[in-house]
């Protein structure tokens, strides 16, 4: 089961969202813990957390009278307990359910502003324990010589408050990991470690089709893999189930007016943490007789795709996409992804490969073009560095039309490690992955027929061009239409040719009337057409950038020509 703020990416289309499926959360009514205004606090903050969960387009959020009602057929009352929750959720057959309180409503400044603190729990109705979470502070906007009541400044706090609570769960990725293997009923090895969000005294779900099996505690973590005591064998704990992390959700005090948040410790937390990470662990590795390969190591990206093209104005490009992996997204600081192109070799003073660029670590492209460049890189000295460098570099060569290039991407990341109650942080470099090749491309020139030619025979045309450096396959298309839509469109069969570039091509004679004009209806008339000739290099992997059909290949700027206007056929 994926976690509340992970199920969808970020701005799904809420009318993609109608042909999918969306999770079910159900919001429980929120205690008031304040000591102001009653049940309507909370009425207001359930209202306006599930709003949030609402607006995001991510979830579907069960109505409180459908809640209210299988409360009432369950006999259940709030607060729930862990068998409560477990009993509704299936109930209801939700992903997860919400439930709070309002911690603090004080007054503060001048002007007054009300300050309202809210406690945000995700429940997992595999366990009925909390697997997400978050405390959020939400203040009134401030207000000048405002008279009104308090209530107003009070439920704009509220608003503001679940704001925020809601973007912190959502952006918070709760550490998963897959058991490996067991060893005689008392530990487990897991496929995850620091990098994963990992972290001794962390306690674990273990889920199997979505149902708790057993628990697990972690006692021993390195950068990739973890170790972990079997606290509760339940039904029996065996290799590919899941464990996923209970949420520690902080607690909050109010003394004398002020708000105190603390974070629960995990009970064996109190241990050095980098005593954890030294030859113990190494030992369970070889008794477990699994290869540390084997959890993935720290690679960021699950794919790295380079594909070439032309921008708006024809000028050729390398479009660098990829997707991140697990590791990826759960580093807690991204600095920078490198990009190493395959032409662009040689190290810097701290022994780093030099990258052609970098883009931001939230940031899943980048454009490789004609244009030198001038970026700034961090260069780490070494292996978790707790002071990067960052190095200037001038001039980094843009791509050439007609060579072929392959891509590495690194991430820079920044680990954050808890030593005896000091936080160390370090400065660390992924592993590098590797891209198909890429053939940079100019658009053909066309030929014939010119643009802007008139009464051109459609039943006999013959398309000409000058051949592109680096490429040796050719398609033609022609459409009724400047975009060269899929069902307004005819595609020539793939010309192959070794011909060196700026070399003249041209297509067999092609009859229009019987290709395309007769399925559109539109023989013997005037019709304007348009032309284009798409190039690509038949060893790039995955090719060009597709196009709305698909085809992946370089395309020309389109000419035009109209047709004859032929007599009926007798």
């Amino acid at each position: 089961m994926l976690a509340v703020g992970l199920l969808y990416p970020l701005g799904a289309a809420r009318a993609y969202a109608q042909l999918v499926q969306l999770p079910r959360i159900a919001v429980l009514d929120f205690a008031n813990k304040s000591g102001y205004g009653g049940a309507s606090i909370a009425r207001a903050a359930t209202d306006a957390v599930a709003s949030e969960y609402q607006k995001s387009g991510k979830f579907e959020v069960l109505a409180r009278g459908e809640v209210d009602q299988q409360l009432k057929d369950l006999d259940l009352a709030l607060p729930l307990d862990r068998t409560g929750f477990l009993r509704l959720g299936r109930a209801l057959q939700t992903e997860s359910l919400i439930t709070g309180e309002v911690n603090a409503v004080t007054f503060v400044g001048n002007p007054k502003q009300a300050q309202v603190v809210l406690t945000v729990r995700v429940i997992d109705i595999a366990s009925g324990e909390p697997i997400n979470g978050a405390v959020a502070t939400g203040f009134s906007n401030r207000r000048p010589g405002y008279t009104g009541d308090d209530d107003t400044l009070v439920q704009e706090a509220i608003r503001n408050a679940a704001f925020e609570a809601v973007r912190s769960i959502q952006n918070y990725t709760i550490p998963e990991a897959t058991i490996l293997t067991t060893r005689a009923g008392k530990e487990v090895l897991l496929n995850r470690g620091i990098r994963g969000g990992l972290q001794p005294g962390m306690e674990m779900i273990v889920v199997r089709r979505g149902e708790e099996v057993g628990r697990i505690r972690i006692t021993q973590v390195s950068d990739s893999d973890a170790v972990g005591e079997i606290i509760d064998f339940g039904r029996g704990i065996q290799s590919e189930d899941r464990a996923r992390a209970i949420f520690r959700v902080p607690t909050v005090e109010v003394r004398a007016g002020k708000v105190r948040t603390e974070t629960p410790r995990r009970p064996g937390e109190g241990n050095k943490l980098l005593r954890a990470l030294g030859p113990i662990l190494i030992i369970g590795l070889i008794a477990f007789g699994v290869a540390r390969a084997s959890s993935g190591g720290n690679t960021p990206v699950q794919s790295l795709l380079a594909e070439a093209g032309a921008d708006s104005n024809f000028e050729p490009y390398v479009r660098i996409s990829w997707k991140t992996t697990l590791f990826a997204k759960s580093a807690s600081d991204t600095i920078q992804w490198q990009i190493y192109r395959s032409d662009f070799i040689g190290t810097d003073g701290n022994g780093n490969l030099r990258p052609v660029g970098v883009t931001p670590g939230n940031q899943n492209f980048f454009i490789d073009t004609t244009v030198p460049r001038t970026f700034s890189y961090a260069s780490l000295p070494r292996e978790g560095s707790e002071d990067p460098e960052f190095d200037e570099l001038e001039g980094a060569p843009g791509v050439a039309s007609g060579r072929s290039y392959t891509y590495q991407i690194a991430l820079v990341y920044r680990e954050r490690i808890d030593v005896e109650g000091s936080q160390l942080i370090l400065f660390k470099l992924s592993d590098r992955v590797r891209s198909g090749q890429a053939t940079v491309l100019q658009p053909v020139q066309l030929l014939t027929p010119v643009q802007r030619s008139e009464d051109v025979d459609p039943k006999d045309v013959r398309f000409s061009w000058l051949s592109t450096e680096g490429a040796n396959a050719y398609r033609v298309q022609v459409s009724t239409d400047p975009t060269f839509p899929r069902d307004r469109t005819f595609v020539s069969n793939e010309i192959l040719t070794t011909i060196a570039g700026g070399s003249p091509l041209s297509t067999d004679r092609i009859n229009l009337e019987t290709a395309l004009l007769n399925r559109l209806g539109l023989v013997g008339q005037r019709v304007p057409l348009y032309w284009r000739v798409g190039a690509r290099n038949l060893g790039d992997s995955p090719g060009p950038v597709p196009d709305n059909s698909g085809l992946r290949y370089v395309w020309s700027r389109p000419f035009e020509f109209t047709t004859q206007e032929l007599p009926p056929s007798p």
